[in-house]
C-alpha cells in the first residue's frame, strides 16, 4: 500500500467504514510508515475532539442569549 492509498483509507478505518480487505494492508502499512503513522494519529485526535465538542450542550442561559439576539434580527 503506498502513502497516498493508506490516506485515502484512514478516515474509513477512524469512522469504522473500511472495507475488511483493507484492514490489514492499512495497518501494515502504518506499522512500516512513520510519516503515516503520525497522520494517522492526528486525524483519529481531530475527529475524536471535534465528536466530542460536538456532545457538547449549550448552557440554558447562552441559548436564551441568542434567541434574544435573533429576535432583535
Amino acid at each position: 500500500m503506498t502513502c497516498e492509498d493508506a490516506h485515502s483509507h484512514m478516515h474509513d478505518y477512524i469512522s469504522g467504514e473500511l472495507a475488511p480487505e483493507h484492514y490489514k494492508p492499512l495497518m501494515n502499512h502504518l506499522e512500516e510508515c512513520g510519516s503515516c503513522r503520525a497522520l494517522f494519529n492526528q486525524t483519529r485526535l481531530l475527529q475524536t475532539t471535534v465528536r466530542n465538542f460536538m456532545q457538547y450542550e449549550t448552557p440554558p442561559e447562552l441559548q436564551t442569549a441568542v434567541s434574544r439576539i435573533l429576535l432583535d434580527i
